[in-house]
């Protein structure tokens, strides 16, 4: 009985593994992309020709503030 419990747990612990790693990168904040930014303080909307990350939207043209929220 103990050797039948050995090889099941030997063989259960490498997809126990395999799952944790999945669910650690899925977990993870994705970053967001868009090519609309709306500012949260003056809901001034940015626009640009390809999806930017939040750190390349910069600061707001009207407020010069840095909060904005991805329009998607």
């Amino acid at each position: 009985m103990d050797s039948t419990l050995k090889t099941l747990k030997a063989s259960l612990e490498p997809i126990r593994h395999t799952a944790q790693q999945a669910l650690s990168q899925v977990e993870q904040p994705q970053q967001d992309y868009s090519t609309r930014w709306k500012c949260k303080a003056c809901e001034y909307i940015k626009h640009f020709t390809k999806a930017v990350t939040w750190e390349a939207a910069g600061r707001c043209p009207r407020c010069k503030r840095k909060e904005f929220t991805p329009i998607l």
